[in-house]
């Protein structure tokens, strides 16, 4: 469509201008998004921190959140395990590499 444009001299300008006008739009977009994705754990850490779920002090935070908060903790302390176990792994095979070049 450009190439056959014969007022078009340089095709490269518009391309680029497009280009910017894009990553601006989605860089404001994803900002936004970022802003309510973190006032959202903020007003969680709020309610944990004030209600404790007891009668007169209910969670205002939906289960589902709360579920989800609660296995990432889990998934969290898995996967430390996980690494501590590969780690301890690490240095029993290169203790036991080293017990065998001696011999």
């Amino acid at each position: 469509m450009m190439k056959n444009d014969a007022d078009l001299q340089y095709w490269a300008v518009p391309v680029l201008i497009a280009s910017i006008f894009a990553f601006a739009v989605a860089h404001t977009f994803f900002s936004v998004y970022e802003i309510g994705i973190d006032t959202i754990f903020v007003c969680f850490a709020e309610d944990e921190t004030i209600n404790d779920g007891t009668p007169g002090r209910e969670y205002y935070m939906s289960k589902n959140l709360m579920q989800w908060v609660d296995n990432s903790g889990e998934a969290l302390k898995n996967l430390r395990k996980r690494k501590a176990q590969q780690k301890a792994q690490a240095k029993a095979g290169k203790s036991g590499d080293v017990a065998m070049e001696d011999m």
